[in-house]
């Protein structure tokens, strides 16, 4: 929300409007077939008989300053009104009347004059059939708006008279509602039998709707939903009263996208609404004693800003519905720029400060992943991945299965009149409201508006290839026409066993679009007709699962969808080259069960209800994997972050640079057997350790009260015993962006133990070090005897991108001496350094370095000596530069070397890198005042561009304003257009390749193979990674997580993660497992994560910035044991009975900020482990005979 000025400045515009108020999992089963095939073919009017037009032509009363939704559009709804077995076609009109359109066969249609002529004519919006009497005729509920009088803006209800007559009975039937309504859904939410019916609203009388002002909440609101209960089953005949404020529908919003689902399966059904503005989307949960629940701010992390219209379907087939909401973001350079205005952090925080979910302008598709354990259900954004977060003005999302796969595809509507998101236009409207009257300003408004040009441009159609990902094939399935289409609805509208289109364009004809899937020969289907009871005939709410070689789909009965719309009441499963089906199973609107065997493929085959089926659908209940217990270790810990505002000194940043921490460190610091923690803390507050106990709950203390060291912003943290007096002493890293560069808090800090767990800072141990550093990791580089440091350095204070300053820290008798110039040359500026691992990358018995960071190469540091070299360019590994956060290891294909695991950005992101595209950074004083300008730049169209809006640009490097004078010649720029030669060849560059998260695998002869992780791992960035075998199959498993809260905001949070259980299957590959099965919800802005020993099993430790911290342990009790390994060991070769071997190494540090227990764990399965040291002197430690 607010996340670019182009939300402020359409801000501006509209007040001014508004007389200026305010200044892959299993194989496709497609055949391939389409890739190379026009789906669609689109029909003439001429030959279609469809000629209706949503002509729409500015005037006195109707334009964009007295009615700002007067280019919104139209809708469209099909069903079969005559009972022939044809869908028909219901148009509605904004300035001119609605149409019908009577389905005569093979595409042709006949207009049917005068069949709803005595209704007054009014702005029609949405409109939906249903057989609201229940005689076996679909009647037609069309809703109005417009700049009238309410009188005339009653909702109207056409009773379907058997002959192609329609009678209006909307006051009769209490539905002649005269708010601004936008679109009507049907449905039985209280189980008494009848259909009550969801009124989607908007207004017209709100003049600043995008001011930040408190929610409405109580009901009150200008454009407050309706909710009408059908009182039929009372005796008193069809009518509908108003229960909105008991029923708990009280959140105001502007209504342009309702959508009907059983989202939660609880077997009640709930309602998702998309808002236009500065209001939620809300998610309102049945509760099942006829209230409901709005759950958005619990079940999403955010969502689109301007929401236009939305569908709720399973795209995954994993039987869970997810959502899908469009807004208004262009796919290309020139258009985006031309409407992205100054980035406004400030006025973002304001909102969610007014409990408003984060918002960003672009198309969301939120992944429903399930229930946690605590019962909510957590949806994961991933319209980026997707590849579907950008169609430009949007207006009707529909999924269903176009091309008969078996997968859920995306049809997307979209276009407008007027482009009055032209910040040229909007800036020069706005710079003449001091300069004449109001009303000659409305009149220069009106007349200007008219004068901009459409946006008139291809509707757009994904192909859903499995996974994440949809692919775009607009051109290549027949819709490079360009239009300006709003509403929209599928149908089989020739019986061929295919879902064509119908669109509602505005100034010309509407569209037909013949879907030719049944001329391919292996794209089955099965086509369905619900018969359901009395009150409910054609079964709305029903759900439909169909079972087909281990794979699930489900639909429910609904047809309200997309926009101002609704689509045919057949069900359609494409079946893909599969004709066999498993069984059906049918799940009635009352809860009732109905299974089907033998279904015959390619039929449309009639399910009549059976009612002596009564049984309900009771949840499965599972073990889940990993269970919470936060509670029961009594560690009730909220890091705490003092705010700080990066971009409000350098507008340029990609992200803050001040939410690094936290990290967690675990050791036994008392020596009483029980492992500790320390977990460190933010600026103006202090780390905290807690000591564990025999009955595995823990007490907390602070290890310094000294006010001084709360100055301190706390990243890296180490237990190590630094003094060689067998206790473990503590090393905390300084860190973050909030000092200016040399202060000295920016120094790290050692505290020594006093053996008891009692810590005391020592001072003249470490050198001089007053420069932000992120990660500490300890090992004996040099075989003297001691441990030795690796402080990698974050960053150049207030210098983005410039890399930090790295330490190679050589232990002299417990003092520290930086040995980097002399014994790691090229270490000092490696870069932004994140994370790092001591390592045996080589298997020559010397730990080497791994060192990976922001805008940096994979970097490897091989120890000769007790020296170490950059060896990265001999790894056969290749423009690896990404935005890595962190690095761990583990021998994941059991072939007895290293293979290592880093996380990443991932690929749920705005920018894209790549070899032949990769994203760079510019960084150079270009105005001389003093500091360092930052310019980010990615490929669009082939071509390389800024990120940044002009405004923030200018805000930047002020000079730049008089080489752009407009947004039009910005838009228009490249690079090269932007920095002359001289100065891209002064400014330090840095590049980024990659932002996949990765696996290295070792090839044992120091080159690397580099493989991808799977989709769900990539739709977050990965900071936490914990290597453990989780199901004791003998092979290594992962379990990663992360998020990042602090982005600017014209790119928006990173916050699809709540934790991923990756399966090994020891041959280096891994497999997601779902999150219900699961059971992790860490799904906060999380960081550091360690294992501990709690009661001798393992604990995952989950720390996130700025929020509680999170303990998970194996749901069930497994027969796991846990070795203590000697001190000096760096690793063990593991011998498996199954003649499989393993090795693990012992660190001191691993993972972002944190450190692991050493313990190794055990399964059973183990014949011989034999533990090395330094020397690679080994001992045998377990021996099976």
């Amino acid at each position: 929300m607010f996340q670019q000025c182009f939300q402020n400045n359409f801000l501006m515009f509209f007040c001014f409007l508004m007389l200026i108020s305010c200044n892959k999992e299993k194989e496709h089963l497609a055949t391939k077939e389409t890739e190379a095939f026009q789906l669609f073919n689109g029909i003439s009017s001429d030959s279609s008989g469809v000629n209706f037009i949503n002509e729409i032509e500015e005037n006195d009363r109707f334009n964009m300053v007295d009615f700002f939704y007067v280019y919104n559009g139209g809708g469209v709804s099909v069903g079969d009104l005559n009972n022939d077995g044809l869908p028909d076609l219901f148009f509605t009109g904004n300035r001119v009347d609605d149409e019908l359109y009577i389905n005569q066969g093979n595409l042709k249609f006949k207009k049917i004059k005068h069949a709803v002529a005595e209704a007054e004519s009014g702005w029609s919006t949405g409109v939906t059939m249903v057989d609201i009497n229940h005689d076996g005729f679909l009647d037609i509920y069309v809703c109005r708006s417009g700049n009238y009088p309410k009188e005339k803006r009653k909702n109207l209800l056409f009773i379907n008279q058997g002959d192609l007559t329609f009678k209006e009975a909307a006051e009769s039937y209490g539905l002649a509602d005269t708010g601004y309504a936008t679109q009507a859904a049907f449905f039985d939410y209280d189980k008494d039998g009848d259909l009550d019916m969801y009124l989607l609203n908007h207004t017209n009388e709100l003049r600043s709707p995008n001011n930040i002002t408190p929610l409405v909440a109580d009901g009150t609101g200008l454009s407050n939903d309706r909710l009408y209960r059908n009182e039929e089953d009372k005796g008193k005949g069809i009518r509908f009263t108003d229960v909105t404020q008991q029923a708990g529908i009280v959140k105001d919003g502007l209504g342009l996208g309702v959508s009907i689902a059983d989202i939660d399966k609880d077997g009640w059904l709930d309602i998702f609404v998309t808002n236009d503005f500065l209001a939620n989307d809300y998610i309102y949960v049945n509760q099942g004693d006829g209230t409901f629940k709005e759950q958005s701010k619990k079940w999403l992390a955010h969502v689109s800003h301007f929401s236009m219209g939305n569908d709720v379907a399973d795209i995954n087939n994993d039987g869970l519905y997810d959502l899908m909401t469009v807004d208004m973001r262009p796919p290309d350079n020139f258009h985006e720029k031309k409407m992205s205005g100054p980035l406004n952090y400030n006025l973002f925080q304001r909102a969610l400060d007014f409990e408003y979910l984060p918002q960003y302008m672009r198309n969301t598709l939120q992944v429903n992943t399930g229930k946690t354990p605590e019962k909510e259900i957590h949806f994961a954004e991933v319209g980026q991945i997707a590849g579907i977060d950008a169609t430009d003005w949007s207006w009707s999302p529909l999924l269903a299965d176009f091309d008969n796969d078996g997968l859920k595809d995306l049809f997307i509507t979209n276009g407008y009149l007027r482009d009055i998101t032209d910040l040229d236009f909007i800036n020069y409207t706005s710079s003449l409201s001091s300069e004449v009257s109001q009303d000659q300003l409305d009149s220069l408004l009106k007349q200007k508006a008219k004068e901009m040009p459409s946006l008139k441009v291809p509707n757009f159609i994904f192909q859903n290839e499995q996974g994440l990902y949809f692919k775009n094939k607009t051109d290549e399935w027949g819709f490079e026409q360009s239009t300006m289409s709003n509403g929209a609805a599928y149908a089989d509208l020739d019986q061929d066993g295919d879902l064509d289109l119908v669109i509602s364009n505005i100034n010309e004809p509407a569209s037909i679009y013949e879907n030719q899937t049944n001329t391919l020969e292996n794209n089955n289907y099965l086509d369905l007709q619900l018969l359901g009871d009395a009150l409910n005939p054609r079964a709305l709410g029903a759900e439909v699962y169909l079972y087909q070689n281990g794979t699930i789909q489900t639909l429910t009965q609904m047809v309200t969808r997309g926009y101002q719309s609704s689509v045919d009441y057949g069900l359609h499963f494409g079946l893909g080259s599969e004709t066999t089906i498993d069984s059906l199973i049918v799940i009635w609107p009352d809860g009732g069960k109905q299974k089907l065997a033998d279904v015959t493929a390619n039929t449309l085959k009639k399910i009549t209800k059976d009612d002596g089926l009564k049984k309900t659908i009771q949840p499965k209940k599972h073990i889940t994997v990993f269970k919470n217990i936060t509670q029961e270790l009594n560690i009730d810990i909220t890091h705490e972050e003092t705010v700080y505002h990066d971009f409000n000194r350098t507008y340029l940043l990609p992200h803050k640079l001040s939410e690094q921490g936290p990290g967690i460190a675990v050791g036994d610091v008392n020596n009483d057997g029980y492992e500790d923690f320390f977990i460190g803390a933010g600026y103006g507050h202090s780390g905290r350790l807690f000591l564990g106990s025999v009955s595995g709950t823990f007490q907390g203390q602070y290890i310094d009260t000294d006010k001084e060291q709360m100055y301190y912003e706390d990243t890296g943290v180490l237990f190590f015993d630094y003094d060689n007096d067998e206790d473990l002493d503590l090393y905390i890293a300084s860190g973050s962006n909030e000092f200016y560069e040399n202060s000295e808090y920016y120094q790290d800090r050692l505290y020594t133990n006093d053996g008891n767990g009692n810590f005391t800072r020592v001072y003249g141990v470490l050198p001089q070090m007053y420069n932000s550093t992120s990660c500490v990791r300890a090992v004996d580089f040099d075989k003297d005897g001691d441990l030795d440091l690796f402080v990698g350095g974050r960053l150049s204070p207030l210098k983005y991108p410039f890399p930090g300053t790295s330490y190679l820290l050589e232990n002299r008798n417990g003092k520290f001496i930086d040995v980097t110039q002399n014994r790691a040359q090229g270490l000092r500026k490696a870069g932004m350094v994140t994370d790092a691992l001591w390592t045996d990358f080589n298997m020559d018995g010397a730990l080497d370095l791994i060192v990976v960071g922001e805008f940096m190469p994979i970097t490897f540091f091989e120890n000769i000596d007790g020296r170490l070299k950059n060896v990265s360019a001999q790894t056969g590994l290749s423009h690896t530069s990404g935005w890595w956060n962190t690095i761990n290891a583990g021998d994941f294909d059991n072939d007895g070397d290293v293979d290592y695991i880093l996380g990443n950005l991932g690929l749920n992101a705005k920018y894209k890198a790549s070899k032949e595209k990769p994203i760079t950074i510019y960084a150079l004083d270009y105005d001389q005042n003093g500091t360092i300008d930052p310019i980010l730049t990615t490929y669009r169209e082939g071509k390389e561009h800024s990120v940044h809006s002009r405004d923030d640009l200018i805000k930047q490097v002020p000079v730049f304003k008089k080489k752009f004078p407009d947004y039009t010649s910005y838009a228009r720029a490249t690079l090269d257009d932007i920095l002359t030669p001289e100065e891209q060849s002064r400014a330090y560059r840095a590049k980024a390749f990659e932002l996949a998260s990765i696996i290295l695998i070792n090839n044992g002869d120091g080159t690397f193979e580099k493989r991808i992780l799977p989709d769900w791992a990539q739709i977050a960035p990965i900071y936490g990674i914990t290597v453990l075998d989780v199901d004791s199959d003998g092979n290594l498993d992962l379990v990663v997580s992360g998020n990042d809260f602090g982005t600017e905001v014209g790119v928006g949070q990173y916050d699809a993660s709540q934790g991923l259980y990756l399966k090994g299957n020891g041959t280096g590959s891994f497999k997601p497992v779902a999150a219900s099965v699961t059971g992790l919800a860490v799904s906060g802005n999380s960081r550091g994560v360690a294992q501990i020993v709690i009661k001798n099993e393992l604990v995952q430790l989950y720390a996130a910035n700025a929020q509680k911290l999170k303990a998970y342990e194996f749901s069930v009790e497994k027969d796991v044991q846990l070795l203590e390994i000697p001190e000096e060991s760096i690793r063990a070769m593991i011998k498996f009975k199954n003649g499989s071997t393993r090795v693990q190494e012992f660190y001191h540090g691993a993972g972002y900020f944190s450190q692991s227990s050493r313990k190794l764990q055990l399964n059973g399965d183990e014949k011989e482990i034999i533990v090395f040291d330094k020397n690679l002197k080994g001992t045998t430690v377990l021996e099976m005979r």
